[in-house]
């Protein structure tokens, strides 16, 4: 490689968006697990996204869900063991096999829209809208409605999806309607909770940006 196309080469990955490398949405989180970066290990919650590379820790008895972006492979993992997250999927240290499950890519895709901060909690970088598509609203419900009649009643994953969906069509208020039917129909349903405090501050950050 000549020194001009590497100097190019670290020029682009330089400033590639700290999200480039998002692959998973972790989708719940029983028990104690844990990201282990180095000497500062940091628990890990619903609604964090996962990069590829990331190594996990579960304790005894921990509980993960994860859904990853790009093929929209769903996994259900139980501790003790570790776990190392690829694109595609997790590749286990220990850990007892997966309970697996394919979403649709397009619900997957969604999913990766969901608005999180980055690891330090700075806001991660606002992404340009698309123009959506005439009946984009039509396809949302109607998937929505869908994985919902598909999902146990405690499984938020409809509502991650329907949440991403609206926030990228910019439906403010309708995000805001679903937040407080949430906070009135899981009131102690601590990742709702987790959910709820994750589009609030979104919805806020979007709101003041338009000022």
């Amino acid at each position: 490689m000549s020194l001009r196309n590497l100097c190019l080469v670290l020029t682009v990955l330089a400033f590639a968006p700290a999200w480039a490398a998002d692959v998973a949405l972790v989708m719940s989180v029983q028990g104690k697990v844990l990201r282990l970066d180095g000497a500062n290990p940091a628990s890990v919650e619903a609604f964090v996204k996962l990069s590829e590379g990331d190594r996990l820790s579960l304790d005894r008895n921990a509980r993960l869900r994860v859904a990853y972006f790009e093929n929209g492979r769903h996994e259900t993992w139980t501790g003790p063991g570790s776990l190392d997250l690829t694109s595609r999927g997790g590749q286990t240290g220990g850990l007892a096999a997966a309970e697996v499950k394919t979403l649709p890519l397009a619900v997957a895709r969604q999913l990766a829209r969901t608005p999180v901060a980055d690891r330090e909690g700075r806001k991660a970088p606002a992404r340009t809208r698309a123009v959506p598509a005439p009946d984009a609203m039509a396809r949302l419900e109607a998937t929505y409605q869908d994985l919902r009649n598909r999902a146990a009643a405690d499984d938020l994953e409809p509502e991650t999806y329907l949440l991403a969906g609206l926030f990228e069509l910019r439906e403010l208020d309708r995000v805001e309607r679903l937040l407080a039917d949430l906070k009135q129909d899981r009131p102690r349903n601590p990742e709702a909770v987790l959910l709820i405090s994750l589009y609030r501050k979104a919805v806020k950050n979007l709101r003041e940006a338009r000022q």
